[in-house]
């Protein structure tokens, strides 16, 4: 018996995550979405690997630019992760009045996260129903604070206390 989707879903909420805004450029400004779907790959090149539904705006325009920012978001950027996701409707993706910085490719660098990364487009690869694209770390920068969690299907923040 095959896994449904939902049963997929269910599964994976239980996997807490960092959330991260995936940028690049617009004709307007910057397209973004909200993605958990994000994992170092290589220290040596850096590399970085997000993988990005197929339906999503965001897809085209990264193989387009050949370039993407990468933010993790802090604890008090729920808000702007809502708009990514497209929790506010898909006018939401495009993070109008939310400060951003270009840095090496030209892909938008929100001023106000936790870290961030700006890519030059390496490799994509084909994944069922997403594109994992691999990018290649030409500027990074990052600041003290907490970071913004995904668990069971809704945002959390780390515990005051730290386990050794």
């Amino acid at each position: 018996m095959a896994v449904t989707k939902e049963q997929f879903k269910q599964t994976m909420s239980c996997w807490a995550s960092g959330i991260t805004i995936i940028t690049t450029k617009h004709e307007d400004g910057m397209l973004a979405m909200t993605a958990s779907s994000f994992t170092s790959l290589s220290a040596e090149p850096p590399l970085i690997l997000v993988a990005v539904n197929k339906t999503a705006r965001i897809h085209p325009k990264i193989a387009e630019q050949k370039a993407f920012g990468v933010m993790i978001l802090a604890s008090n950027q729920e808000e702007t992760s809502s708009c990514g996701a497209g929790f506010r409707g898909p006018e939401g993706n495009f993070l109008a009045g939310i400060a951003f910085h270009q840095k090496i490719t030209g892909a938008p660098i929100l001023n106000d996260c936790l870290a961030w990364l700006d890519c030059s487009l390496y490799a994509s690869h084909d994944a069922g129903d997403h594109t994992i694209y691999i990018g290649k770390i030409e500027a990074t920068g990052s600041q003290e604070g907490e970071p913004l969690l995904w668990y069971s299907r809704g945002y959390r923040r780390l515990a005051e206390e730290k386990l050794s």
